[in-house]
């Protein structure tokens, strides 16, 4: 391994992880890339990533080893494959939005395999991956989130040590809770805007460097108006970031008010729209 250019393990290419995995090669790091669609894969081979036959495989090859997947089912899952095939010294680096009990899973296997690990769930979306602007929320030892800093400012402004382990995916369920609010609460405004017969781009005028204002608003605000738009996040996802929310504010002693409520808001519109619609039609109008 080179320090300037550690070889990287890529797995999660989905929406928000293509991009990132995107601007990696253009920093200039070797990358391997494994992927369940293998067309995903390939698709990065145009670019100069290598396709690894198995996830064993191109944890053999790497020096990072970076992880965005769906939750802590497919984390587990992942890395008890990862690891063990990984050589000594590798650090492994997971970016999904996860139960923060999985950190202490993946510390205790990279230990036992002469590994490291980091959790470091990623927030900005799309757009953000795409403009290399998100914040990564880091937990784990110091040296080791020292390791992975080049690999993550490859696609991050932002680098935020939280503390131990499991603590980058605490303070994205954090995140993830605001974020609820704030969806709810412009699905509200966009509803009452419609009702009043408002454009979006007068709402947008009016509101967009008030108190109301900010990133997702100038995101969400005219989509939701009128329920169309790009899906950059989905239904199915918000839904598991705030089960795992509502799941360790109970463990914690926190209220859970706010997030069941988020919840039921949230299922409705699955009921409606599927999983895979964007979070945009909570401003729809109700059924019926």
């Amino acid at each position: 391994m080179t320090a300037a250019r550690p070889t990287v393990g890529w797995i999660g290419l989905g929406a928000i992880g293509s991009p990132m995995a995107r601007r990696v090669l253009a920093a200039g790091f070797p990358l391997v890339a494994w992927a369940r669609r293998a067309d995903a894969a390939y698709a990065l081979a145009a670019d100069g990533a290598v396709v690894a036959p198995s996830p064993e495989a191109l944890a053999a090859r790497a020096d990072v080893i970076a992880t965005i997947v769906g939750g802590p089912d497919d984390v587990r899952a992942l890395h008890r494959r990862l690891i063990p095939a990984a050589r000594a010294g590798t650090l492994v680096v997971d970016m999904t939005t996860s139960a923060p009990d999985c950190a202490g899973e993946t510390a205790a296997l990279a230990h036992r395999c002469g590994c490291l690990a980091i959790d470091a769930p990623v927030t900005g979306g799309v757009g953000g991956a795409e403009r290399g602007t998100l914040t990564a929320f880091v937990g784990g030892d110091p040296a080791a989130i020292e390791r992975g800093r080049p690999v993550l400012e490859a696609f991050c402004s932002r680098i935020v040590s939280c503390g131990s382990a499991g603590a980058g995916y605490r303070m994205k369920l954090v995140n993830q809770t605001i974020v609820a609010g704030t969806l709810l609460g412009l699905a509200g405004g966009a509803a009452l805007a419609r009702a009043y017969g408002f454009a979006s781009a007068s709402v947008k005028d009016a509101l967009g460097t008030g108190t109301a204002s900010g990133f997702l608003f100038d995101s969400y605000v005219a989509r939701m108006m009128e329920a169309g738009g790009p899906t950059t996040f989905t239904l199915g996802l918000l839904r598991k970031d705030l089960a795992l929310a509502r799941d360790e504010a109970a463990r914690c002693g926190s209220p859970t008010a706010f997030v069941d409520l988020a919840l039921g808001a949230v299922d409705a519109a699955r009921r409606e729209h599927g999983d895979g619609a964007g979070v945009q039609v909570l401003g729809s109008p109700d059924p019926g």
